[in-house]
């Protein structure tokens, strides 16, 4: 379930869409309507990956309709299968996240023995998990194509691939704002005072 705050956050984010225009656009982005969402509102590091993920989410499907024109009888058929989507996307990257955490502690150098029989029942794990997504993602894929027409489906791919190329923009500036500024040998640390001083 989405959280309020996210929920929030996801509507503010659709509402300030026009004062921020004249933001940059992707250099391989063509001209036309596309996914403008703004650069800043994220961008001070206090949401969770999940949390800016279900953003995100929420974003695409408030802007779905308008930017793949889908019809009024379209749009309620989309909407169900583009969440079943977005589920399954969620759901296996959370599963692979799980299998990535216990395989970093599991062969970390720190590690002075091996454990092989665990390793080898993660990797197996992993390796069920990656065919499984693709199979569900695929299945996915085609229920959303259903109510599509072909330009629609083309149309959904580059919409996405927008989404995902901007929320990985936003995180990565994040993580530059969130970082701490490095100190120049020979520079003095600088000193907060208070104003009017």
């Amino acid at each position: 379930m989405m959280t309020v705050r996210t929920l929030l956050t996801a509507t503010l984010l659709v509402s300030t869409l026009a004062a921020t225009a004249s933001a940059q656009d992707f250099q391989a982005q063509p001209q036309g309507p596309g996914p403008r969402p703004p650069l800043q509102g994220i961008d001070n590091g206090d949401m969770t990956p999940s949390e800016v993920q279900k953003l995100f989410d929420a974003y695409l499907v408030m802007e779905a309709q308008q930017a793949l024109e889908l019809t009024d009888d379209q749009y309620p058929q989309f909407l169900a299968r583009l969440r079943v989507l977005q589920d399954t996307r969620r759901r296996n990257q959370q599963e692979r996240f799980r299998l990535m955490g216990a395989l970093q502690r599991l062969s970390a150098p720190r590690m002075k023995v091996v454990e092989e029989g665990a390793l080898k029942e993660r990797l197996a794990a992993l390796q069920e998990l990656e065919s499984r997504t693709a199979a569900e993602l695929r299945k996915a894929y085609s229920s959303v194509d259903e109510v599509l027409d072909l330009r629609q489906q083309a149309r959904f791919r580059v919409f996405e691939e927008q989404i995902e190329r901007r929320k990985l923009e936003l995180l990565m500036r994040a993580r530059q704002q969130n970082r701490p500024t490095q100190q120049q040998p020979g520079q003095r640390p600088q000193v907060r005072r208070p104003p009017g001083l």
